[in-house]
């Protein structure tokens, strides 16, 4: 096995682009998709004649105040180009001490938008009205702030075991996307050397040397899953130390699901190797239905975006949905050992599956 090891690091020595160039996608889609994303979202707003006049700036102001959205103002033009090709979910004509939401199509941002708008305009109007019947509405005003500093009724909410609810990190959600996305490419293409050595009848030479065929899987696979979990711990410990990401403290469990995860992933790809006739129709179908995981696991989302049953079933199949919710769940919500079991057990189950098959589909075709 030895010998196996040490050749394809003498590969990786001469060439290790493929494995740089991997690691440099997994920083770059993080820093660009999960950079921002703890910002508010920005929601342009443009008024009928063009001009923001003092009642248009108040409405302005009052929207503006509040943790999730930012409104801005932009020419009617611009805004509902924007919205048009898609390049924002939606867009606010202000109207006489009422709005007007533009959008292409209904979906959770736009109403989620349509509940802050109608919460600040309800909230401003009732306001009003009650300020119309006193004298002094700036002292009527300050009555109404302090006397909701206080409140006679008050909603708290706690989490499960009656502590405070943990916000969830989109930003760290998908550097653990990417990092384990990206690297099933790496894992894929290493895995794929097998069967470009039988092509080229390396693996039939090798057969004849003292080399068991036992060992000569498990060099091929050994080897590929060290070089995806160092890229994955690499990737980790560069937003660790190098941009501040809190991966929480419990680096041994995280480093325990990223080993499974390896490995299943793996074996995953032991399986299209087996299914695949050559290495050509590997690299030219692996890379196209690798990329439709993320999107069933909900890498890109936050959770419970995804609610359609059939797709929930798929991604129970897929070892990035279980590696995700573990990595998570460790660093954003401090899940133990007890609580990952189960997300751990599928990929195992998984990785058991799909490397007896895959064996089993390569020996029957191959020599």
């Amino acid at each position: 096995m030895a010998p196996i090891l040490l050749s394809q690091w003498m590969k990786d020595k001469r060439n290790p682009w493929m494995i740089i160039m991997f690691i440099g996608l997994s920083i770059m889609a993080t820093l660009m998709f999960g950079g921002n994303v703890d910002s508010k979202i920005k929601i342009d707003i443009f008024t009928e004649d063009g001009l923001v006049d003092e009642s248009e700036a108040k409405w302005i102001e009052l929207l503006n105040q509040n943790d999730t959205f930012e409104f801005r103002i932009q020419d009617e033009q611009t805004a509902r180009k924007k919205v048009r090709e898609g390049r924002a979910d939606l867009a606010v004509k202000l109207v006489f001490d009422d709005y007007r939401i533009i959008a292409a199509m209904d979906n959770p941002y736009v109403q989620l938008a349509d509940q802050h708008l109608r919460t600040v305009y309800e909230r401003e109007m009732l306001l009003r009205a009650a300020a119309a019947n006193v004298q002094d509405e700036t002292k009527f005003r300050e009555h109404v702030h302090v006397y909701m500093e206080k409140p006679p009724l008050r909603l708290q909410s706690e989490s499960q075991d009656g502590g405070e609810l943990v916000r969830h990190d989109m930003g760290l959600q998908l550097l653990f996307g990417f990092s384990l996305f990206l690297v099933m490419f790496t894992v894929g293409f290493k895995v794929n050397t097998i069967t470009k050595d039988k092509a080229s009848g390396v693996w039939s030479r090798l057969i004849l040397s003292p080399v068991r065929k036992t060992e000569m899987y498990m060099g091929h696979l050994l080897y590929s899953s060290l070089i995806g979990v160092l890229q994955v711990i690499l990737v980790l410990l560069i937003f660790r130390y190098g941009f501040g990401f809190n991966l929480g403290d419990q680096y041994g469990l995280l480093l325990l699901v990223i080993v499974i995860y390896t490995l299943t992933i793996v074996a995953l790809c032991m399986l299209f190797v087996g299914i695949l006739q050559s290495p050509e129709q590997f690299g030219t179908l692996f890379p196209s239905i690798i990329p439709i995981m993320p999107l069933i696991s909900g890498v890109y989302m936050p959770p419970g975006t995804i609610t359609n049953p059939i797709l929930l079933g798929i991604a129970e199949v897929i070892p990035l949905t279980h590696a995700m919710k573990a990595l998570t769940g460790i660093a954003v919500y401090g899940y133990g050992i007890a609580d990952l079991w189960l997300p751990i057990s599928k990929l195992l189950l998984i990785g058991v599956l799909c490397m007896g098959i895959g064996i089993n589909l390569m020996e029957r075709r191959h020599v």
